[in-house]
C-alpha cells in the first residue's frame, strides 16, 4: 500500500504517505490517488503526512499537480523523510512542517536506458527537461534563483528541518519525532521513523546518503517482529524518450510545454537585454549603426564596438577639418579685417559653432 486516505469529517481529510511512490515500486498510481481524494466529496481541508523515499517522478508530479489546484487548503507534514520525488510532492502544501529532527532531500532525476549513443543523447536531453520542471516546483516554494536550486539538486542536497526553513523549503519546524532503530540494523543498516501516523522503514543504501547530522540523532532499538524487510525495488525498463512517452503521454506533453514556455521567456528576457545594450551606446553620428544593428543584421553591443569606434574617429576628424578649414578661411581674409576685434570674435565663433554642431551639442 503506497498510501492511506481517509476522511476525518465531512470536510477534512488525512494522506498518510509512508512508502515508495508510484505502481513501479508496487504500489498505486496516481491515478488512484486522484479517484480516492475525489471519492471523499467536497473536503476543505487536507492533512498530508510524508515520509517516503521517493519512487517514480511522473507519478509524483502528477499527484504535486493535483493537489496543488485542489481547492481545499493543504498543510504537509515531513514526519520522517521527504526524499528525492516526495520532496516535490511536499511542496504542494500551502504549509509544510518539518519536525526538528526529520530530513529532505533535492536531487537530480535518474533512470536506465539501453541504447546506440544517439538514444543516449536523447534521453540525456529528456532528464534536463525533466529536471527543469522539478527545479521550477522548488523555485516556486522557495523563491530561490534557478542556478542555486539546480546546483542543490546536482549536490544532492540533504537538509534538517532548520536548514529547509531557512532555505524556503518548509513554513514551520516543529518538535522532534521519535526515531527507531530495529535489532536488524546492527548488520542491515535499516532505520525507522516512528511516529503517530505510523512507521516508515528505510534501507541500508539511503541510510549512508543521510548526512551525519542525520546520523547522530539518538535512536531508540527495538526488536524487528513488527517491521517488515522493505520491498526490493523493481528498475524502471525505459528504453528511450519514445517509451517513457507512450507510458506517460500527458506529463511527456505538460513536461515539454513547460519546457517550451521557460526557453521562450529566456529569449523574450536576452533580446530586451540586447536592446538595452545596444541603447545604452547611442550618441552623435551612432544613429545608423545601432538601429541597423537592432533591426535590420541583428547584432549585440561587443558586435558593433569597431564600427562605433570608427564612426566616431571619423566625427572626431571631419570637425578636425572644418577647424582647420575655418581657420585658414579667416588667415586669407584682407590684413585690414584682422586688425578689428569683432571680425577675430566672430571668425573664432563660427568655428565654435562647427565643432558644437558635429559633437551633436546644440545651443
Amino acid at each position: 500500500m503506497a498510501w492511506k486516505i481517509a476522511a476525518k469529517n465531512e470536510t477534512e481529510a488525512e494522506i498518510i504517505l509512508f512508502d515508495d511512490i508510484g505502481k513501479w515500486w508496487g504500489g498505486k498510481s496516481a491515478k488512484d490517488f486522484v479517484k480516492e481524494i475525489k471519492d471523499l466529496g467536497d473536503i476543505t481541508k487536507i492533512n498530508l503526512r510524508i515520509n517516503s523515499g521517493g519512487g517514480d517522478v511522473f507519478e509524483a508530479q502528477a499527484m504535486y499537480s493535483y493537489l496543488r489546484t485542489h481547492k481545499a487548503h493543504k498543510t504537509v507534514r515531513i514526519d520522517g523523510l521527504a526524499a528525492s520525488a516526495a520532496s516535490f510532492l511536499a511542496m504542494a502544501g500551502d504549509k509544510i512542517v518539518m519536525p526538528s529532527n526529520a530530513l529532505m532531500m533535492i536531487h537530480n532525476p535518474a533512470t536506465i536506458v539501453w541504447g546506440e549513443a544517439e538514444e543516449m543523447r536523447k534521453v540525456a536531453e529528456f532528464l534536463d527537461k525533466v529536471r527543469d520542471t522539478i527545479a521550477a516546483v522548488y523555485m516556486a516554494k522557495t523563491g530561490l534563483p534557478e542556478e542555486k536550486i539546480k546546483s542543490m539538486m546536482d549536490d544532492e542536497t540533504w537538509m534538517d528541518a532548520d536548514e529547509a526553513l531557512s532555505l524556503g523549503f518548509c513554513d514551520e519546524t516543529d518538535d522532534a519525532i521519535e526515531i527507531a532503530a530495529s535489532a536488524r540494523s546492527l548488520t542491515d543498516g535499516d532505520i525507522a521513523w516512528r511516529t503517530a501516523a505510523g512507521v516508515a522503514q528505510f534501507s541500508r543504501a539511503l541510510g549512508a546518503k543521510m548526512p551525519e547530522a542525520a546520523k547522530k540523532v539518538p535512536l531508540t532499538l527495538e526488536t524487528a517482529q513488527n517491521i517488515t524487510k522493505p520491498k526490493e525495488e523493481p528498475i524502471l525498463d525505459i528504453k528511450n524518450a519514445a517509451d517513457l512517452e507512450k507510458e506517460y503521454p500527458q506529463i511527456v506533453k505538460e513536461v515539454r510545454d513547460a519546457a517550451d514556455e521557460a526557453a521562450y521567456a529566456r529569449g523574450v528576457e536576452a533580446e530586451r537585454a540586447r536592446l538595452r545594450a545596444l541603447d545604452g551606446l547611442a550618441g552623435p553620428g551612432r544613429d545608423a549603426i545601432i538601429a541597423k544593428a537592432k533591426y535590420e543584421e541583428p547584432k549585440d553591443a561587443r558586435d558593433i564596438a569597431v564600427e562605433l569606434l570608427q564612426a566616431t574617429n571619423n566625427a572626431e576628424a571631419l570637425a578636425d577639418r572644418r577647424l582647420d578649414a575655418a581657420a585658414t578661411d579667416a588667415a586669407l581674409q584682407p590684413s585690414a579685417a584682422l586688425t578689428s576685434q569683432e571680425a577675430i570674435d566672430a571668425a573664432a565663433g563660427r568655428v565654435a559653432d562647427e565643432i558644437n554642431e558635429m559633437r551633436g551639442y546644440k545651443k
